[in-house]
């Protein structure tokens, strides 16, 4: 049996042509840390946290500030907030507090018609179904739910008032970049010399 003749590597003598020369290490880091800003300030203002802790309110419950959790606010005369109220609220309201909405442009007159809107659709809906929510006679709890939509669905389309919200994070997000690129011309020393 014959053995296979193996054949050696060729030798390159400059002709074969390289690959062009990528970013460095420290452009690629650069980049993934912008990235990880950018997506820590929008986790930060996503309204889907708002609408859970909305969920949490609607039932009743407080969050303990030490560790964090939900519990339900116990008291003689505890009132148990329906599922079908819950569930529908915060469906409705999730179609109103997304990123959407507090990263766009509304005038503030805009806001007004849409909160009226919003008033309107709230109060004929615990009018019309105050039975199948048990809420018949029960006006200090329609109050309540109300409060808690209204102030919160209030307070994301305040952030988007002439697209306030969006010009601060991008303008932040520039800011940083703009230090980032001006630090990286600097030795490092020179860097850290916040003082001058």
């Amino acid at each position: 049996m014959e053995e296979a003749e193996v054949m050696p590597y060729p030798i390159d003598m400059g002709n074969t042509p390289q690959p062009p020369p990528g970013p460095s290490s420290d452009e690629v880091y650069s980049d993934m840390m912008t990235e990880q800003r950018v997506v820590n300030v929008i986790a930060q203002i996503n309204p889907d946290n708002l609408l859970e802790d909305i969920k949490h309110r609607l039932m009743g419950e407080i969050k303990d500030p030490v560790t964090g959790q939900w519990k339900p606010i116990v008291t003689k005369n505890t009132f148990v907030v329906s599922e079908l109220l819950v569930s529908k609220y915060i469906a409705f309201l999730g179609s109103i507090l997304n990123q959407n909405t507090s990263l766009s442009n509304y005038r503030p007159d805009e806001i007004n018609r849409i909160m009226s809107f919003i008033i309107r659709w709230l109060a004929d809906d615990l009018d019309v179904h105050a039975f199948d929510y048990g809420l018949e006679d029960n006006y200090v709890e329609r109050d309540r739910i109300g409060i808690i939509i209204l102030t919160t669905t209030l307070s994301v389309f305040k952030r988007a008032t002439n697209g306030m919200e969006e010009r601060r994070i991008f303008g932040s997000l520039s800011m940083s970049e703009a230090l980032n690129q001006a630090n990286e011309k600097k030795s490092p020393l020179e860097a850290f010399k916040i003082w001058k």
